[in-house]
């Protein structure tokens, strides 16, 4: 399939808020050719997809997934290699079929799943992998409980990438010049405690910040960034002012810091999906429900005050555990804070700039990767259709049809 046009749809290029009416999007080559009003005659042998009715967007970017962390309790599990491989094969290929078409994930994905998909052997979205999670000793990723010692399992490399405890600057440095040895194309640090941790708090701050800025030393010298875990207002300044590019979660994000992010283009990549899920989780004790509605009634504040103040906000669903389905639901929870046109930017235009790919995807214009989504209603009027990947009859990643539910395409001469 070389030539595709997707016929008299509305388009919301993402360029900026605004949607146009009856256009029809040329594609060739697995490139986007450009915008036209509809209704002109379509050369023969082209592939079309009639899209009244319907709004194009470009394809949905997440920029904080988990999909090696397919176990009930959030990890890899404990079932057979083998297993896990095809657990994560089926998420990595429905994150794609739910109109994710890039995705960054923020560890524990080894790097040989992205390539796999790189290669063709799965047919998924174009991955971002940060390989281990970097963590201190006690830290968020620290996962043994205070009567342990030994740690669970160390990384498999081409399989498993479970997260690496350190000690000091120069345990960072090695072990973050490993995982990008190891193909990750950013790298992660926990740099405040979590709300599940066996150990620390979440209003802990980790990492000193000569080690926080080791680890940014090296992702810069391979051309990179580094993204923070992160809480607590301590633990925010630090991360901030050590140079890391994004900041994950940040719950207690108040206007002092927002304007610090603002002034050294530090994002913020909000997490309010599955905050939901471990609020509604009846395991927790009394004090973790009482940590996570504190995280969640800040996360809440901190995306108004960042989005009032024009702090880039990314979009990150976090979902961990056997069922990741129905990603988009992060875009209609932070439209309730920002709107619902804001909230798609964030998912599309900004996360491409978060991930610097913004030369390549995050918007409808000529010469982007044809990376599309055909979403039946107007996400505008209702963003929660963006929710379900039922919604989204069809996914185009490369100019290929890789979804088509309802049977839209047919050649132009039928």
């Amino acid at each position: 399939m070389t030539r595709l046009i997707v016929r008299d749809t509305s388009v919301m290029t993402c360029t900026d808020e605004s949607v146009q009416e009856h256009v029809d999007v040329e594609v060739e080559a697995g490139r986007i050719v450009g915008l036209r009003p509809a209704g002109r005659a379509v050369e023969p042998g082209t592939t079309v997809i009639d899209g009244a009715g319907h709004t194009l967007l470009p394809g949905l970017l997440d920029a904080h997934v988990h999909m090696a962390l397919i176990g009930p309790a959030g990890d890899h599990g404990d079932g057979s290699w083998i297993s896990h491989v095809l657990r994560v094969k089926d998420v990595i290929e429905d994150t794609l079929l739910e109109g994710f078409t890039t995705v960054r994930d923020a560890g524990g994905l080894d790097p040989a799943f992205a390539r796999a998909v790189d290669a063709g052997q799965i047919r998924g979205p174009k991955i971002l992998p940060s390989g281990s999670v970097i963590s201190q000793i006690g830290g968020h990723g620290d996962l043994r409980e205070a009567h342990e010692a030994v740690h669970r399992g160390a990384s498999i490399p081409g399989l498993v990438a479970r997260p690496e405890v350190v000690n000091g600057a120069d345990e960072v440095r090695r072990v973050a010049r490993e995982q990008l040895r190891k193909g990750a194309t950013q790298l992660k640090m926990f740099t405040s405690g979590g709300v599940l941790s066996p150990t620390d708090h979440w209003t802990h701050s980790q990492f000193q910040f000569d080690e926080i800025r080791a680890a940014v030393e090296v992702a810069q010298a391979w051309g990179t960034y580094v993204l923070a875990h992160c809480h607590s207002e301590a633990a925010l300044m630090q991360v901030i002012t050590a140079g890391v590019r994004s900041i994950e979660h940040g719950s207690q994000v108040n206007d002092e810091i927002a304007d610090e992010m603002l002034r050294r283009d530090v994002w913020l990549v909000p997490t309010l999906q599955i905050l939901g899920i471990i609020e509604a989780d009846p395991a927790l004790t009394p004090d973790q429900r009482t940590d996570i509605n504190q995280i969640i009634e800040g996360s809440r504040r901190a995306v108004r005050i960042a989005s009032a103040k024009g702090v880039g906000i990314g979009s990150g669903s976090d979902l961990v555990g056997p069922d990741q389905t129905g990603r988009g639901l992060e875009i209609a929870l932070k439209a309730e804070l920002m709107g619902a046109a804001k909230a798609i930017l964030s998912a599309t235009r900004d996360n491409a700039r978060l991930m610097r790919l913004q030369d390549s995807v995050g918007t409808i214009e000529a010469g982007k990767r044809a990376d599309l989504v055909l979403v039946a209603g107007s996400p505008l009027d209702d963003v929660k259709l963006l929710a379900n990947g039922a919604n989204l009859p069809v996914v185009i990643r490369g100019g290929e049809i890789v979804k088509d539910t309802a049977g839209m395409a047919h050649d132009s001469d039928s």
